[in-house]
């Protein structure tokens, strides 16, 4: 039997049933789903008719390298995105289409979960990988599961601060309705069977806060939900628990290139000033082909290179980083 999810609310009526019992499904091919799954970003005004800048594509990007991860998890049982082949990342490719008026962006996601499930086919019975699938389509492009983290995200925002500006514009946010309480509940229900969602549901929560974040220079509705700029300016600020944003532009020796990664390539690096090490990745978007060649020379000639570096650290340690820019290396004086 072919079961179709039109809409979220049948998605969460297949899942309650799923969990209850009162429904069997052999095969996650026999799950066909609406155009509902889907992430979507909607800018109004004229200063972006039919376009994104590139700061709101990073929160594109952050969203692919969760795609990325989740498979990484599934697959190869730890969220390491290095471990994907060229053909597994072409699969899991994200297509953002930008429609005409304002900026009106959307990326279809029905495939790229059910190709996250693949890896896990030979490890859970059908009834399972359609519980799985399904709550994954509610976790990425659930309204309520949106609606759910950002009143979360709000209420720790305001425990943590004490600007008086900030509690002003977390105030504008009111997103909860009647019936996400229960949702959410199902969706604990569903971790608690296969608790690998549990994880999955975090790769969702690091994309939800990159577009937030990188769309928060305007007012903007984020898979149906409004958040004015300075609402998603204060939900996005760093908590004491989430990784923080830092810079670290310095000199570095670049102690390996990997470039095997699709969308660039990778460097391992050290801090000439500190020690530090840690991965960078250099993308074709954000970089000259002038960049790559210092970068790559600095490796060869075993010579220090300049970088600009944006870095998310979590413990004081590097989550990940992205270098913007390298320049050549000066001796201080």
């Amino acid at each position: 039997m072919t079961v179709t999810i039109n809409s979220e609310d049948e998605a969460w009526q297949t899942l309650r049933d799923l969990l209850e019992g009162r429904l069997k499904i052999d095969s996650k091919e026999k799950i066909v789903f609406g155009d509902w799954v889907k992430a979507s970003v909607y800018i109004p005004g004229k200063r972006y008719d039919s376009a994104l800048s590139a700061y709101m594509m990073q929160g594109w990007v952050e969203t692919q390298r969760a795609l990325y991860r989740s498979y990484a998890l599934v697959a190869h049982g730890e969220p390491d995105a290095r471990k994907l082949t060229d053909e597994e990342r072409d699969k899991l490719e994200l297509v953002v289409t930008v429609q005409s008026g304002s900026s009106d962006q959307e990326a279809a996601l029905t495939d790229i979960i059910k190709e996250v499930l693949t890896g896990a086919i030979d490890k859970m019975d059908p009834t399972t990988i359609a519980i799985v699938v399904i709550s994954l389509a509610l976790i990425w492009a659930g309204q309520s599961v949106w609606r759910t983290w950002i009143s979360e995200r709000k209420e720790e925002r305001v425990a943590e601060t004490n600007s008086k500006a900030m509690l002003k514009a977390l105030d504008t946010i009111q997103v909860a309705v009647a019936g996400d309480a229960e949702k959410s509940r199902l969706l604990q229900d569903a971790i608690k069977k296969q608790p690998m969602l549990a994880e999955l549901k975090e790769e969702a929560d690091a994309s939800r806060m990159g577009l937030i974040k990188h769309n928060s220079s305007v007012d903007a509705k984020i898979n149906g939900v409004s958040l004015p700029s300075d609402a998603a300016n204060s939900l996005t600020k760093s908590s004491r628990t989430s990784p923080e944003e830092q810079r670290k532009d310095g000199a570095y020796k670049v102690l390996k290139v990997d470039t095997t990664v699709p969308d660039g390539f990778r460097v391992h690096i050290e801090s000439v000033e500190t020690g530090e090490t840690f991965q960078a990745d250099v993308q074709e978007v954000m970089s000259s082909l002038n960049d790559r060649k210092l970068i790559q020379e600095a490796e060869w000639s075993k010579v220090p290179v300049q970088l600009q570096i944006n870095a998310r650290v979590k413990k004081g340690s590097v989550v990940d980083a992205l270098i913007l820019r390298a320049d050549k290396y000066e001796e201080p004086e």
